[in-house]
């Protein structure tokens, strides 16, 4: 049983690595037909921008949920492994009719590649049901006071992002605005874990992104969803640990959207765009974050 475990998690990671790369090597196909290149600044209408950040999004979140679902199936929780595993397998599917919604032409590579990887995650699919769990998982996935949390911090950090982009606009970029009100994530996921901190970072970012209309809000699911879970997994943690926790959030956050820009602005506007998101935005929203966190947790007794 051990063995076929092993085999399970290889294939599922595997499968959504391949997955996601497949997408990747779709996008640098579309883009070679348009003329276009990642090492120069990129021009594109609004439903290539589309395809573009799609076809990205739907391989990389297979991607991070074939990696999920390898890790939560090693720990035990084989039940919980298959539906990761089958989420991921719909995104990868979802990736691989996004150059037909589009009107694009598959890359060879793609639809091998993209095929071969819906199998693997389909084979992860099959072992994880064969295999007895041997962790269960106790209680609810949210408590009513995590819920109520998450509707409050949310709402918080969306209200910041606005308030941010309306009171005190400054352009980035490649579009939109840079904003400080991340440390509401930050503070979120410090004080009520990995859980809390993750889903108000993905719930208030598309908030604030329906708002000002902003087409591709799916991608600020990985980006502020990783921003809050990483700093979550150490609200028990040492400071020292929490604040390099926080610095891998910020970190993952600005390289989504940094990876994303490279196929939609191209490098070198991508560049200029991520230092700030990652020592502006990032930056200032950690130190913010962590002091709104340390005051209180000694204020409140409940939040220890």
């Amino acid at each position: 049983m051990v063995a076929r475990r092993q085999i399970g998690y290889v294939l599922s990671a595997l499968g959504g690595i391949v997955s996601g790369g497949a997408s990747i090597f779709e996008v640098l196909h579309v883009l070679s037909t348009l003329n276009s290149t990642v090492f120069y600044e990129i021009s594109l209408t609004s439903p290539q921008k589309m395809f573009v950040s799609l076809c990205l999004f739907f391989g990389l979140f297979s991607a991070t949920l074939g990696i999920a679902g390898a890790y939560v199936l090693r720990r035990g929780y084989s039940k919980v492994a298959a539906f990761i595993a089958i989420a991921a397998t719909i995104f990868a599917v979802l990736a691989l009719f996004t150059p037909t919604a589009f009107r694009f032409d598959y890359a060879s590579f793609f639809l091998v590649g993209a095929l071969f990887g819906v199998a693997l995650l389909l084979s992860s699919i099959v072992i994880s049901l064969a295999i007895p769990s041997t962790q269960t998982l106790k209680g609810r996935m949210l408590t009513s006071l995590e819920a109520a949390t998450i509707a409050m911090f949310s709402a918080l950090y969306a209200l910041m992002i606005v308030f941010t982009y309306q009171i005190y606009p400054i352009p980035s970029p490649t579009g939109g605005y840079l904003q400080f009100g991340d440390f509401v994530v930050f503070t979120a996921a410090l004080l009520f874990g990995a859980k809390v901190g993750g889903v108000t970072g993905a719930i208030g970012a598309i908030v604030a992104d329906f708002y000002f209309g902003y087409p591709r809000w799916y991608v600020s699911i990985i980006a502020h969803g990783l921003e809050g879970a990483i700093p979550g997994l150490t609200k028990k943690s040492h400071p020292a640990v929490q604040i390099t926790a926080l610095a891998i959030g910020g970190f993952l956050m600005a390289s989504t959207y940094f990876f994303v820009n490279i196929f939609i602005k191209g490098y070198p506007v991508a560049v200029l765009s991520y230092v700030q998101d990652l020592f502006g935005q990032a930056g200032i929203s950690i130190v913010i974050g962590f002091i709104v966190a340390r005051v209180a947790r000694r204020t409140l007794p409940q939040s220890r």
